[in-house]
C-alpha cells in the first residue's frame, strides 16, 4: 500500500469518526438503505466510512414563550464505520461500529455507540443470472451507553436481531454494473426489549424512577431500490420504511411507523473507490404517539423523525480477492473462472444469433407465403 493511499485511508476513517453516517448503513453490495441480493466474492474486503446529518431551527410550541427562551439551531448527526468480508462463495459478513451518535442526553455524543453484525447469503442465480436471491441475518449489540433517543430507529439496549429476504434483477446478467438493476428487501426484526429500561425520571425526593418496556417490539422492514448506471455515475432511487407489528412501549421515542424516499448519486472514478451523495426525504406523516414526559425536545417544533437527512459516503475496496471488477473479472481470478465466464458469454451470444437467424427465416417464409397467396388470388380472379 503506497504512502498516499495510506494517508487517504486514514483521512477517510477519521472523517467517518468525526462526522458520522446515516440511517440504515449498508455493507456488502447495495445502496444506501436497500441491500442487493448479491454478495462479495471470496476474500474481497471492503471498507466504508460515511456521514449524515439533519438540522432544524427549534422554536417554542405554545402561545406564550418564556422570557428567557431563545431559538436554537438543532443538529442530529450519526456515524458508522463498516468492514465487509467475502467469507466464501455466496456468503459475506459486515461488522459496523457506531462511532458517533447525537442522543441529546447527558452523554451527548454516545461514543462509542452500538455494534452491528450482518451475515448475508446471496448471489443465488435464477433465469440465466438475471435474478439473484438471498437472505440476511442482522444483530445489534448494545455496546453504547444511551438508548431510546430521538430521530432514529428505536432501541432499548437489548441484543436485537432480524432476518431479511433479498431480491435483485439485473438487465445485464454477466456485468451487473453495466446496466439497470432493481432490488427489493422485506424482513422481520425483534427489538427484544421486554423488561429493558427505556426512560428514567427524577422523583420529588430526588430518587430515580425507571420505566421498563412491557413487551417485545417487532417490526416489518422493507425497501425497493433502482440503479441506473453510467460510466462514472450510478443514479439511484430508494423507497424504504419500517412498520411496527408490535409497537414499543408508549414511553418510547420513535415508536411511530415511517417511510422515506432517497435519491442518491454514486461517483465511481476508480473500480476500487467510490463516493456517495444522497438525501432522505420523509414521506410519512409526522404523527406523535409517544407519551413520554415533557422535555426540551417536545417543547421545540421538531419532528419525531427527521423530515430530511443528507448523506455523504466514501467506499474503498481494500482487497479485491476473487471478485469481478469493472469491464470483466480481476486478474487474480482463477483461470477456470475466466474460461467459464467467457464461455457463458459466448453461449448467450450464440443463443441470440440463433434466435435472430430463426426470426429472419420466419420472415422469409411469411413473405413467400404472402407471394403464393397473391398468385393464387390472381388465378382465381382470372378463372372467375
Amino acid at each position: 500500500m503506497s504512502k498516499g493511499f495510506a494517508l487517504l485511508f486514514m483521512l477517510v476513517l477519521l472523517t467517518g469518526i468525526a462526522l458520522g453516517e446515516g440511517i440504515g448503513s449498508n455493507g456488502s453490495k447495495g445502496l444506501l438503505h436497500v441491500q442487493s441480493a448479491s454478495t462479495l466474492n471470496a476474500k474481497r474486503l471492503d471498507f466504508r466510512s460515511n456521514m449524515n446529518f439533519f438540522t432544524k431551527v427549534g422554536d417554542f410550541l405554545g402561545q406564550t414563550k418564556p422570557a428567557n427562551f431563545t431559538v436554537v439551531n438543532f443538529w442530529a448527526v450519526q456515524g458508522n464505520a463498516l468492514l465487509t468480508y467475502g467469507i466464501a462463495d455466496h456468503i459475506d459478513a459486515t461488522i459496523t461500529t457506531r462511532v458517533y451518535q447525537d442522543v441529546h442526553k447527558t452523554n451527548e455524543f454516545n461514543t462509542p455507540g452500538d455494534l452491528f453484525l450482518d451475515i448475508k447469503a446471496g448471489s443465488f442465480n435464477v433465469l440465466n443470472n438475471r435474478i439473484n436471491l438471498g437472505a440476511q441475518t442482522s444483530f445489534r449489540f448494545p455496546t453504547g451507553e444511551d438508548v431510546n433517543y430521538p430521530f432514529e430507529n428505536y432501541t432499548a439496549g437489548a441484543l436485537e436481531f432480524g432476518i431479511k429476504g433479498l431480491f435483485s434483477y439485473y438487465a445485464d446478467p454477466f456485468l451487473n454494473h453495466r446496466d439497470i438493476s432493481f432490488h427489493a428487501n422485506v424482513g422481520w426484526y425483534n427489538y427484544n426489549d421486554a423488561g429493558k429500561t427505556i426512560f428514567t425520571a427524577v422523583a420529588q425526593d430526588s430518587s430515580l424512577i425507571e420505566f421498563t418496556a412491557g413487551n417485545n417490539a417487532t417490526s416489518l422492514q422493507y425497501g425497493l431500490g433502482f440503479i441506473y448506471p453510467t460510466e462514472l455515475f450510478d443514479l439511484n432511487l430508494e423507497l424504504w420504511g419500517n412498520t411496527f407489528l408490535n409497537q414499543p412501549d408508549s414511553l418510547a421515542l420513535s415508536r411511530e411507523d415511517f417511510l422515506y424516499i432517497t435519491p442518491s448519486v454514486r461517483f465511481k472514478p476508480k473500480w476500487w473507490f467510490n463516493l456517495d451523495l444522497g438525501l432522505d426525504v420523509r414521506v410519512s406523516t409526522d404523527k406523535d404517539e409517544t407519551a413520554a414526559p415533557a422535555t426540551f425536545l417536545n417543547q421545540l417544533e421538531l419532528p419525531n423523525y427527521s423530515s430530511w437527512r443528507l448523506h455523504f459516503g466514501l467506499n474503498f475496496v481494500l482487497n479485491a480477492g476473487d471478485d469481478r471488477i469493472r469491464g470483466g473479472i480481476s486478474e487474480n481470478a482463477d483461470i477456470r473462472d475466466k474460461v467459464d465466464f467467457y464461455e457463458r458469454l459466448l453461449q448467450e451470444r450464440e443463443k441470440t444469433r440463433s434466435i435472430e437467424e430463426e426470426l429472419r427465416r420466419l420472415k422469409q417464409e411469411r413473405e413467400r407465403a404472402e407471394r403464393e397467396l397473391e398468385e393464387l388470388r390472381q388465378l382465381l380472379e382470372e378463372e372467375g
